[in-house]
């Protein structure tokens, strides 16, 4: 999380960057390395999710004056992220390049239209509805326990 006036911003840029690693790991064939990229990738997005859906998302829609909407747009392209994560990992078994490479580029778009509407969109809002909360929150998010999250992943 960040100090700045928006203070729930990600990270998105690791994950972006662990995709294009992989990539390129992809294009010489390196599978040890583009597998061991993906599987951080996983990692961390596995948490990230999970931070948004279990402490971030619930204490926006608690607010009172908080318009109702986004967080469910927001779990349901999680939802399409992870279907397309769990497939990703069974495409690049193929080792497969070209294929691998075309299903990649594809997670990776879905992955950044997704980073753009929270940063640009849900995520100010969320900052500035939350400020009043801002330390307990990141109390919750610094001290998040994933070995209790909900969401339960195939890879």
């Amino acid at each position: 999380m960040g100090s700045t006036d928006n203070w729930l911003i990600h990270e998105h840029s690791l994950y972006e960057n662990l995709l294009s690693r992989c990539e390129e790991a992809i294009e010489v064939e390196d599978w040890k390395t583009a597998n061991l990229l993906f599987r951080r990738m996983v990692s961390h997005l596995k948490r990230h999710m999970a931070l948004e859906e279990e402490v971030l998302y619930p204490a926006y829609e608690a607010a009172a004056h908080a318009p109702q909407g986004p967080t469910s747009a927001l779990r349901e392209e999680h939802d399409h992220i992870a279907r397309l994560v769990t497939d990703m990992a069974r495409i690049i078994e193929t080792r497969d390049s070209d294929y691998v490479l075309e299903c990649l580029v594809h997670l990776e778009r879905q992955m950044i239209k997704h980073h753009e509407k929270e940063e640009d969109l849900f995520l100010p809002m969320a900052s500035h509805i939350l400020d009043a909360n801002r330390e307990e929150i990141s109390r919750q998010l610094d001290e998040f326990d994933m070995s209790k999250t909900s969401r339960k992943w195939d890879i």
